[in-house]
């Protein structure tokens, strides 16, 4: 960083602190910036990671005017992290609106000096080709998570007219150790099913490690030219969808792809909404179970009430009974994970973030390539028990 802009002894707020990229923030600041890290923490029971450093935790959530007072109090800096998982669309919508609100008039009565809010690629739609800069405009398209991200990007930048100085990053596909949708997601649907490849994975995906998100998300905090601008933040340059799940599918002997157009990828999604519950669960079940029929039966075995859950499951045709010939799964009876048509469009596309904006004003530049990124993933998966295979 530049000379004299250290966020040192300094006093930092993260919201969002017990999740994939707050998480690894909060390590960040305390192993390699000498903060002291304040955490606004909604529930506690997710907060193991933080509980290994000297995190002051403040209990509550954005939407406690009380609880968002406190945490703010005394704070030098803010890092704005937090995004609600729960209730319908609208409610996320509103709770990401309102808690915007909440926390960025405390930071301004507080007279916070810097704020860094985190938005997404998802403002910008997904287009189709080409390369995509910030100067692209945001598009809605019905997606709770992108659309509330715009309306919450767009509020966050408007408190610089209130006199707070903040700044706006758009991290890509953020993958690493803890990340929910791009690292343990891929890994499970890989290990429980066949994944949807769209044209073949040929799509490009503009991934980016973590830790890179930490260092963009770090000098934003810190550099004074920064304020009041947005940058997307990816890595040095993009991959291929293929290439992204290849690389996970490598942790998961025996999982597979499967090749489709975007049209077969949406008409699949639309014939699977009418699916009961009960008969997917159903078929998952079987399929588990004849899997794993061998480790089953010694189990069970052993024990009177283990025998009769045998017998249970043999009259139910969940197994078949010993000694009968055991027919081989067919390749129709492993599930298809479908595709829901707005991430079939992402997957399409080919267009290729560009990062000279934080390359200029940030200084930025990824410290990590996929190669890089993935070695460091695979080491977590293994000892999170996510990876059948030793490496």
């Amino acid at each position: 960083m530049a000379s004299g802009t250290s966020l040192e002894g300094r006093t930092v707020l993260v919201t969002g602190a017990t999740g994939f990229i707050g998480g690894r923030l909060v390590e960040h600041l305390i192993r390699t910036e000498g903060a002291h890290v304040r955490a606004l923490v909604r529930n506690f029971s997710k907060a193991a990671r933080l509980a290994r450093f000297a995190v002051e935790m403040v209990p509550g959530d954005l939407l406690a005017p009380d609880a968002v007072e406190r945490a703010v109090a005394g704070c030098d800096t803010i890092f704005h992290c937090a995004y609600p998982n729960g209730g319908d669309e609208a409610t996320r919508r509103a709770v990401t609106a309102r808690g915007v609100e909440l926390l960025f008039d405390a930071a301004t009565r507080h007279r916070v000096r810097r704020v860094v809010h985190t938005s997404t690629i998802s403002v910008y739609g997904d287009p189709p080709s080409g390369d995509l800069t910030e100067a692209a405009p945001r598009k809605y398209t019905g997606s709770a998570y992108g659309d509330s991200k715009i309306d919450a990007e767009r509020l966050a930048l408007s408190y610089c007219r209130k006199g707070l100085s903040v700044t706006a990053v758009q991290p890509t596909i953020v993958y690493g150790p803890y990340g929910s949708s791009w690292t343990i997601k891929p890994l499970e649907q890989l290990a429980s099913g066949r994944v949807i490849l769209i044209n073949g994975g040929a799509g490009t995906c503009n991934a980016v490690y973590v830790d890179d998100v930490v260092a963009a998300m770090l000098r934003a905090a810190v550099l004074d030219q920064a304020h009041g601008e947005a940058f997307l933040i990816s890595g040095e340059a993009p991959i291929t969808w293929k290439q992204f799940f290849d690389r996970h599918a490598a942790l998961v002997p025996g999982s597979e792809t499967v090749s489709m157009t975007a049209h077969d990828a949406i008409a699949y999604y639309n014939s699977t909404v009418n699916r009961t519950l009960f008969a997917e669960s159903w078929r998952v079940l079987r399929r588990e179970v004849a899997r794993r029929e061998s480790l089953l039966r010694d189990r069970l075995s052993s024990r009177t009430i283990g025998r009769c859950v045998l017998r249970c499951a043999e009259a139910a045709s969940l197994l078949p009974s010993n000694g009968e010939a055991r027919p081989a799964i067919a390749p129709d009876a492993v599930p298809l994970h479908p595709v829901p048509p707005a991430k079939v469009r992402m997957y399409a596309s080919t267009a290729r973030v560009r990062i000279d904006k934080a390359a200029r004003l940030l200084g930025f530049r990824p410290a990590f390539d996929f190669g890089r990124g993935m070695a460091a993933t695979e080491a977590w998966a293994q000892w999170a028990n996510l990876a059948t295979t030793e490496r």
